[in-house]
């Protein structure tokens, strides 16, 4: 499964955590969903460059185990506190200036005293 709990809402995540602890086959998982990963692993294998390691046990064994996962996962758990602190805000992927220009080019494009009225009222229906 390729990020099997994206989009689930937390009733959706536990059956499948259910669903996967009862399957009587292999599952393989591939996800970000540390909480998911903890629910359901019984062997980890860490692929790396095209090279991979087998841990054999659950996610936090593979933790304990890979000194290089577990710093990971303690940055992640530190920049999550920060975020639920309210320290961090989720960066804009565009600058003020950027978006002050794209409403100014907007604005010459269609609200100008030649455009249509076809053209002005464009954005409505985007």
């Amino acid at each position: 499964m390729d990020e099997p709990t994206n989009h689930l809402d937390i009733q959706s995540k536990e059956m499948l955590e259910e669903a996967v602890k009862h399957f009587e086959g292999t599952v393989l998982a591939v996800s970000h969903d540390r909480y998911f990963l903890r629910q359901i692993a019984t062997r980890v294998i860490d692929v790396k460059e095209g090279d991979f390691k087998t841990y054999e046990g659950d996610y936090q064994y593979f933790l304990e185990s890979n000194d290089e996962a577990a710093e990971k996962e303690q940055r992640f758990a530190e920049k999550e506190a920060q975020i639920a602190k309210g320290n961090i805000k989720a960066k804009s992927k565009m600058s003020k200036a950027e978006k002050m220009k794209l409403k100014k080019d907007k604005a010459r494009n269609f609200g100008g005293a030649g455009a249509t009225k076809k053209a002005k009222n464009a954005g409505r229906w985007k």
